[in-house]
């Protein structure tokens, strides 16, 4: 069969509309043309040599497509692209509620900021809590309760008081 780059540069363009704009690649082209060559003297006579030389066109594309995706490192993207924009309103909120919970740990009795201690911050069980304080699991639990009540009452009266300084 004869054929001219001008038909494989028109069979490039429909195969490559489908992967998006049509292209015009010599390299591709090139290697397409190599091809089909390789392919039609290994097969002597075809009897649809448009057909078959369209089919590596596609095969080539592919292939292409293929090796062109390579992975990149992520030292080769540019950090802007992969980082996240900052919400500060909420950072400040998390900070404002962290703030609250802080000082109002601080004016809690002593004795409930122990066991709160305890309980949360050193992951203590409330069975173990119960042998270091001589104390029994349902008294532990229940000061431990009355703790968090109290603790919840001294941030919602921080909060109104802070709220009426703001205004």
């Amino acid at each position: 069969m004869n054929f001219s780059l001008a038909d494989i540069r028109t069979m490039l363009c429909v195969a490559t509309r489908h992967t998006g704009t049509p292209m015009r690649d010599e390299d591709l082209e090139q290697e397409i043309a190599l091809h089909a060559l390789s392919a039609f003297r290994r097969l002597g006579h075809v009897s649809h040599p448009r057909a078959l030389l369209m089919k590596i066109v596609h095969d080539k594309v592919r292939d292409h497509w293929r090796r062109r995706h390579p992975f990149e490192h992520l030292d080769s993207v540019d950090e802007r692209l992969i980082t996240q924009v900052p919400e500060l309103e909420l950072t400040i909120d998390i900070r404002r509620r962290l703030d609250l919970l802080d000082c109002a740990l601080t004016r809690l009795p002593s004795h409930k900021r122990i066991l709160m201690e305890l309980f949360y911050e050193h992951d203590h069980s409330i069975p173990e809590i119960a042998k270091l304080q001589n104390r029994s699991v349902s008294a532990v639990k229940m000061e431990l309760r009355r703790s968090r009540q109290t603790l919840a009452r001294l941030v919602r009266m921080l909060a109104t008081k802070n709220s009426r300084k703001l205004r």
